[in-house]
């Protein structure tokens, strides 16, 4: 629970200075400025993406505009209760269509406000990008500002650390290229494993290879899919695929955390998380999950299946070229029978397929 107030308060702070340096950007806007903070994806051909956008006119007043749902994309409306709340934050409704002639509102929610209201027109667009659309991090936002390179600039959140096993566990970092990604990723595993990650691959192209007890894991930084994905093979060789599947089934709603797949005759394990941002925590709980899950494994594991282990055994340990080190993770209490998630099921007796006899 600690950790997870830690993270909270992380991403409170990370909004709060990304409030104060809008309301900072707000505040020097001049007449005909224009500044636009949106999601950082493209909108399509059915609309636009969540945005918030300003624009400064006479007399040192600034509007303020988030777009209507004549104008968004089906997956980001507003429901009555959002049209409401942006109502309450001090939005007036649209007082037109897109297509109806011009008058003095806008087909948008906005509001007009002098410039030395930057404080609080700050603090509403980082309402609704929080609680209206659910942004979970100021680095999900894309800067717009023509002309103004140094506004978009101020609103870059701040850079991690070079130091690549400096890091704050539950701070949101979003990496500058996939070298950058590459080296979180190995500061994080030095955190769970005996020895640190390789730094022999600066561009950042390979993933990781772990030991975790007889099973073999990767874990794969790809910054241009946007996740940190992890996979551990299990069971080769599957004989019978209607029984596997059944027992695939049954992994997936025990450990609902990680995925198991059937591919042809193997049986994997994934899981994922993001890369931008990349949260190391967030990485570290995953392959704990998978520790846990591992600490289950034995021959008879695959035997269910009908096939074999996918792992290393004394005979083969000299056939695997393990690249980044063998890296060890904290060894697990002996326990008399295999561990299982009791935390996340209320009644560790409940029958399933691999409680099942050989």
């Amino acid at each position: 629970m600690a950790e997870s107030e830690s993270f909270d308060v992380v991403v409170d702070r990370a909004w709060s200075d990304h409030q104060d340096r809008l309301a900072d950007v707000i505040a020097v806007m001049r007449e005909d400025d224009l500044l636009a903070l949106e999601l950082g994806e493209e909108s399509s051909v059915d609309g636009f993406v969540p945005c918030v956008q300003f624009l400064a006119w006479g007399n040192g007043q600034i509007r303020c505009e988030v777009p209507s749902n004549a104008y968004l994309d089906p997956r980001y409306r507003l429901s009555a209760a959002d049209e409401a709340q942006l109502v309450t934050l001090g939005w007036q409704r649209p007082t037109r269509a897109p297509d109806d002639e011009p008058d003095s509102g806008s087909p948008a929610f906005f509001v007009d406000k002098p410039s030395n209201w930057a404080d609080q027109l700050a603090a509403m667009s980082v309402t609704v990008f929080r609680e209206v659309w659910s942004v979970p991090h100021p680095t999900f936002l894309r800067v717009d500002a023509p002309g103004a390179q140094e506004w978009a600039d101020a609103l870059e959140p701040a850079e991690a650390d070079d130091e690549p096993y400096s890091l704050d566990l539950a701070r949101a970092v979003t990496p500058r290229d996939s070298a950058h990604l590459y080296d979180l990723v190995a500061s994080t595993l030095s955190e769970l494993f005996d020895e640190p990650a390789g730094d022999d691959d600066p561009d950042g192209d390979d993933d990781f290879m772990v030991a975790i007890g007889q099973l073999v894991g990767f874990v794969g930084p790809h910054l241009d899919g946007g996740e940190v994905q992890v996979r551990m093979p299990l069971v080769r060789d599957v004989s019978d695929r209607t029984r596997a599947s059944e027992l695939v089934a049954d992994l997936n709603r025990r450990w609902p955390h990680l995925k198991f797949t059937l591919t042809a005759d193997r049986v994997d394990v994934w899981a994922a998380v993001l890369a931008t941002p990349y949260v190391p925590q967030h990485l570290i709980d995953t392959m704990q999950q998978l520790f846990a899950f591992a600490r289950t494994v034995d021959p008879r594991f695959a035997h269910r299946f009908g096939g074999r282990l996918d792992a290393l055994v004394d005979d083969e340990t000299d056939a695997v070229e393990v690249q980044r080190g063998e890296l060890t993770p904290p060894q697990a209490p002996s326990q008399g029978r295999p561990g299982r998630q009791g935390e996340l099921f209320p009644d560790p007796d409940e029958q399933t397929l691999f409680d099942e006899p050989n």
